[in-house]
């Protein structure tokens, strides 16, 4: 099955935010950052039932070197993206966009 891989603006803009942070930290951890986001993003589109549903419906792929995951969920051949947040994050801050 190919689906297709929609990405809200306020995941996008979670990891701008992010990136932002992590590149004054040291320069070229953000753009680390958004590579490994893309990679991420790429293994959910080919295969996203390879994650686990951790609450309503709702999946997450975790970073692997970045303390982030990557909350998204299925609808038909669609894999909305829908928070990309820090894993020490208060659960409600993804779970208020479900």
């Amino acid at each position: 099955m190919i689906y297709r891989l929609l990405v809200r603006r306020q995941a996008k803009l979670d990891l701008r935010q992010a990136a932002r942070w992590y590149e004054g930290q040291h320069p070229g951890l953000g753009t680390e950052l958004v590579a490994q986001v893309d990679a991420i993003l790429g293994r959910i589109v080919d295969n996203p039932n390879q994650f686990q549903v951790i609450y309503r419906g709702v999946r997450r792929a975790i970073l692997q070197r970045f303390p982030y995951g990557v909350f998204y969920r299925i609808d038909g051949t669609d894999v909305l993206v829908f928070a990309i947040v820090h894993l020490h994050r208060d659960p409600a801050t993804w779970q208020r966009r479900v």
